[in-house]
């Protein structure tokens, strides 16, 4: 078969999978280097758990965590409290309604 011309690029079929095959191998060629230069930082650049910034910041983190805690026990309290607070305008609304059924049948 005959290798047909694209009009717009002026390139064969042919041509342009070699073209995007050597995009793809640049690409992944790139993100190799990428990722082994991230790595390579990553390793050079570990918090030192002996160091005052990696302290510091495991004392803020405890600090958040104590204050969320806090903060969510009474966010808790306050729905049990609201899923009463319904349950009993349910209960005593029930018994008005059966107590002024009663009366109109009686």
């Amino acid at each position: 078969m005959a290798e047909q011309h694209d009009d717009k690029s002026g390139l064969t079929r042919a041509q342009y999978r070699k073209q995007q095959e050597k995009e793809s191998e640049s690409f992944q060629e790139r993100d190799r280097k990428r990722i082994q230069v991230e790595k390579e930082y990553a390793r050079t650049h570990r918090d030192d758990p002996t160091s005052e910034s990696f302290r510091a910041h495991q004392e803020l983190t405890e600090t958040k965590v104590a204050r969320l805690k806090h903060r969510l026990n009474w966010l808790i309290f306050y729905l049990i409290l609201g899923i009463i607070i319904v349950f009993l305008i349910l209960f005593f609304a029930s018994i008005v309604k059966s107590s002024a059924t009663l009366r109109i049948y009686s």
